[in-house]
């Protein structure tokens, strides 16, 4: 799948400059991890979106 968007400026700059100072990220693994934080924050109950997410930020949360 493609996606296309317009985003502000200074977002765009925000997220640039975190995924250039963070070793765990690239554009398309930062915008799969904030699009699927979206869908579980807003209601999402499919299961392995659930069960993924969760191994992720266990993986991920100890070295923020």
């Amino acid at each position: 799948m493609s996606l296309e968007t317009e985003i502000p400026e200074l977002l765009y700059t925000e997220m640039k400059d975190f995924i250039d100072s963070s070793s765990d990220f690239d554009r398309q693994g930062f915008i799969k991890s904030a699009l699927t934080d979206f869908l579980l924050q807003n209601g999402c109950q499919v299961k392995q979106l659930k069960e993924s997410y969760s191994k992720y930020l266990l993986n991920h949360t100890s070295k923020i």
